[in-house]
């Protein structure tokens, strides 16, 4: 407090000074931690849009920091541990139900209500993908679906295989044998086992698709009904018609074999096709694939925005979970599909082929089991795959897997 009595230029001119540094104190610093991406043009995207939320938002200043999706979790989790957490940060969708579990992130029920944001804003199982214990814990910023069947137009022709019958799980068993010729170094089905989410989510793919699931709604292991199973013994029938050595295969390693020639299909998300797009290739897409009769069920993939517990900032993040998931902003934010689907709309028209038959197949899609134990499920499914693949009897190789899942708990 100012005690003696100063010249009234003097008190002026300090009074400024003071009024410049309140409104600075005044000004939020909000900590944004995102995966990084290898897209320049997205990252340039990303900063433009940053600067506008800036602009709209003069009272919240971004700090934004990228990290690389292979030390990002661990990242989050020695800041969560260390008392350093980001305010407002993207979340793979499988780590949702442990970061929630743990207390690390804020439920985001009360601000949904006052917002008037609401789910069917978003693609439904992307934003069933935040919703753990009746609470939603996040807000979907871009989604992508597990499998798309790509495949080879010349090769197909060649092997006088109709593509439209790729869409059935009874269509793509008949054309294996014909699109595969090992003495030519060709192979038809592009399936792979490693130890990688890539095999879970094309597992997951048809199990779903044959009317399965992973965990029921009781959390316990429903990988043993005859639907799963099912889906299994199908698996385990094209096997003869993949590469050598897919227990070892990612799906980069398909995509590699693909771009070559050597493969007739692959199961990818849309993701897939900007490389395609730059390659010589004839290729094309079917959705699929399910039984016949049924409606194909892919299994999403992608990221939501979730608000740390430790937040001090917590109406200045959800100002930014608010914008970056608008229509006019969110196209401008992703490298897979915006969440908001008005935007996603124009976004596939824009950058996607087949956008007609992708937009289905996202409001169709399934979300991975939102479990807190999600990522030792997945290595439980992995080994599965493998066993499968390895000539296990499917009833046997899921029976194991529900034994080691439901020890989880």
């Amino acid at each position: 407090m100012i005690r003696n009595v100063m010249k009234s230029a003097v008190l002026a001119a300090a009074t400024a000074m003071f009024a410049a540094g309140s409104a600075n104190a005044e000004q939020v610093v909000l900590k944004f931690w995102d995966n990084q991406r290898a897209e320049s043009d997205f990252n340039q995207n990303q900063q433009n849009a940053l600067k506008r939320f800036e602009k709209e938002n003069p009272e919240i200043k971004v700090e934004l920091t990228t990290i690389p999706y292979s030390e990002y979790q661990q990242r989050l989790l020695t800041a969560v541990q260390g008392g350093n957490a980001p305010d407002v940060a993207t979340l793979d969708q499988i780590w949702m139900g442990a970061f929630a579990q743990a207390g690390a992130i804020t439920a985001l029920d009360d601000q949904v209500k006052t917002s008037g944001l609401t789910g069917d804003t978003f693609f439904k199982g992307a934003w069933d993908s935040n919703v753990s214990d009746g609470k939603l814990w996040g807000i979907p910023i871009n989604v992508d679906v597990w499998s798309f069947t790509y495949y080879n137009t010349a090769l197909l022709k060649e092997a006088g295989v109709d593509p439209a019958s790729l869409k059935t799980f009874e269509g793509l068993k008949a054309a294996a044998p014909k699109l595969t010729d090992k003495s030519k170094g060709r192979y038809g089905i592009g399936l792979f086992g490693h130890k990688g989410e890539d095999t879970v989510v094309v597992l997951d793919t048809f199990i779903f698709s044959n009317g399965g699931k992973v965990l029921d709604e009781k959390g316990k292991c429903a990988l043993t009904s005859p639907e799963a199973v099912g889906a299994l013994s199908y698996l385990q029938s094209l096997v003869p018609y993949a590469p050598q050595g897919i227990m070892n295969a990612s799906s980069a390693t398909m995509r590699e074999l693909f771009l070559n020639g050597s493969l007739a299909t692959e199961f990818w998300p849309a993701l897939e096709q900007p490389t395609l797009q730059k390659s010589k290739l004839d290729w094309d897409f079917v959705v699929g694939n399910a039984p016949e009769g049924k409606t194909a069920i892919g299994t999403y993939g992608g990221w939501n925005l979730a608000i740390f517990e430790a937040s001090q900032h917590k109406e200045a993040a959800w100002k930014l979970i608010q914008f970056l998931t608008r229509e006019d902003v969110n196209g401008d934010v992703v490298e897979l599909v915006p969440a908001n689907m008005k935007a996603a709309k124009s976004f596939l028209a824009a950058n996607r082929k087949g956008a007609d038959l992708i937009i289905p197949h996202l409001e169709n899609a399934s979300p991975r089991p939102l479990s807190p134990r999600y990522l030792e499920v997945a290595d439980i499914e992995v080994t599965l795959a493998q066993d499968v693949f390895s000539g296990m009897d499917p009833q046997k190789a899921a029976g194991k897997a529900c034994t080691a899942i439901d020890a989880l708990n």
